[in-house]
């Protein structure tokens, strides 16, 4: 083994790439950023459109104990974001409209969470012996059975609410294995925080070291790598970039989206080992898309019935007025067959409860599967007007059963619509984020063997999709892979106890 330090390449300038070159740099390496896109952050990033800066990427800060720490949970306390949680009301409405008894849609809900968790647990005990063919809807719909065995009104809506679940991985519930269930823990959390203003600051305390000492080369796309046995004499690796540039690296770590490397694995020469491509290929990339939409005021809120205390401040006076539902849930409509035919149940979060100055009368819809390809399809390369046109009828039946909504009244009026379309994304992959869906086979050992990468031939692997288990497609799943890989490439170098 060499002692001496390498000069590394990293392809892509998101979470991973970012945290992998700030443990590098740290430890006296030299490392070149190749980024296709104009700016740092991969699927991190803004808009301005509704009048106010809001992520076109993650909103939430999952917060399962991935190796002991929270590092997402730390750099957003570092970096003074404020954080959201929200409160444990829902509003739930039927397949006809009607607004569920509270007492009723949290009964179910109890219920509905208990089950996930069971189902989990039973991934992960028995996953060997779970037939691949099994969804995590198969289990639920046996657990509602033995919960309401006489009761089928009961048993139905447990099973409407459960297609939520959906907006948690980005496909539907039936589309999610169970044998594999168990590592999509992370999700659904009652520790999971919501980013109140954008990822900005965090983005930019991840990027600081890099944007000091690493070259950063954007708006260029690796089109090829071409590397050698470790062992070779002479060994390198050459990164080809579509400005014609053949550049010389002793180690390269490729941090490009899953969907994107499932479509560009014939970049890489020699051709990737068996196991690797297997991987790549076994592990799902969901659809996840969401929609903005903001008003004059959030109409659905009554004001208070009583005068504020003027001691509070304005986050306990949040609290102290934090009485609407965070979550809503219209399940699968019958009442809106002209504008959603196929009856996609619709769910969003309430953004006025935020701590004032970062509370927006503005409700955010995630979208997921073929819902998310539907509206996406609907509205990508059209005109503003269009655009917010067919959004706002789409919306308008779930928005007028909101409290006090009245057509006349101006303040129900939308005046803004921001919806994303990631599927639309070539360096996205054409998608969201990794999951794990029926079919798969040996979804573990598919990641295992992404994050192993080629070390033997100087090439490593990173991201959402190369990260601890209980981690995978999440923001701290990517900046813990970063961190993991440039952990091993230092161990190459025999440089051992790195600083990180």
């Amino acid at each position: 083994m060499s002692s001496s330090k390498p000069h590394v390449c990293v392809v892509g300038a998101g979470v991973s790439g970012l945290r992998c070159a700030e443990v590098l740099l740290q430890n006296g390496c030299q490392v070149t950023i190749i980024e296709a896109r104009d700016r740092l952050g991969g699927r991190i990033c803004q808009s301005d459109k509704l009048g106010y800066r809001a992520d076109i990427g993650p909103n939430w800060i999952h917060t399962s104990d991935a190796e002991g720490r929270f590092p997402i949970l730390e750099l957003a306390k570092k970096t003074k974001t404020p954080l959201h949680s929200w409160n444990d009301k829902q509003n739930i409405y039927s397949i006809s409209g009607e607004l569920l008894p509270a007492a009723k849609s949290d009964e179910l809900s109890t219920i509905l969470w208990t089950n996930i968790e069971s189902a989990i647990e039973h991934s992960s005990k028995n996953g060997k012996d779970i037939p691949e063919t099994d969804s995590l809807r198969d289990f639920l719909q046996q657990k509602a059975k033995e919960r309401f065995p006489d009761d089928e009104e009961s048993r139905e809506l447990l099973m409407q609410m459960a297609e939520m679940w959906g907006a948690y991985i980005g496909e539907p519930v039936h589309r999610q294995s169970l044998k594999f269930a168990w590592m999509e823990e992370c999700c659904g959390g009652t520790g999971e925080k919501f980013v109140e203003t954008t990822w900005e600051a965090i983005l930019a305390e991840i990027a600081k070291l890099s944007l000091e000492k690493a070259k950063v080369r954007l708006g260029e796309r690796v089109v090829g790598v071409q590397t050698m046995e470790r062992n070779a004499e002479g060994s390198q690796v050459v990164v080809s970039t579509d400005k014609g540039e053949n550049l010389i690296f002793n180690e390269v770590l490729m941090t490009t989206p899953l969907g994107f490397l499932k479509r560009n694995k014939n970049m890489f020469q020699p051709v990737l080992p068996e196991r690797l491509l297997a991987g790549i290929d076994g592990v799902s990339v969901g659809h996840l898309e969401k929609v903005y939409i903001t008003f004059p005021s959030a109409f659905w809120i009554d004001p208070p019935t009583t005068k504020p205390d003027p001691k509070l401040s304005p986050a306990e006076l949040s609290i102290v007025n934090d009485t609407f539902p965070g979550y809503t849930n219209w399940l699968s409509p019958s009442y809106s067959l002209s504008t959603n035919p196929e009856r996609f149940p619709i769910e969003c979060w309430n953004l006025a409860s935020f701590t004032p100055p970062n509370a927006h009368p503005t409700l955010i819809f995630y979208l997921y599967g073929p819902c998310s390809a539907y509206i996406t399809s609907l509205v990508h390369g059209l005109p503003e007007s269009e655009h917010h046109a067919l959004l706002s009828d789409f919306f308008m039946p779930y928005i007028s059963l909101l409290p006090n909504y009245s057509a006349s009244n101006l303040d129900c009026e939308i005046k803004a619509i921001l919806s994303t379309e990631w599927q639309k994304d070539e360096l996205s992959g054409y998608g969201s984020y990794c999951n794990f869906q029926v079919g798969a086979k040996d979804a573990s050992g598919d990641v295992e063997a992404m994050r192993r990468g080629v070390p033997e031939r100087r090439l490593w692997f990173a991201g959402e999709h190369c990260a601890p288990f209980d981690e995978c497609g999440t923001v701290a799943g990517a900046y813990l892979s970063g961190e993991g890989v440039a952990v091993r490439m230092l161990e190459t170098y025999e440089i051992t106890n790195p600083v990180i």
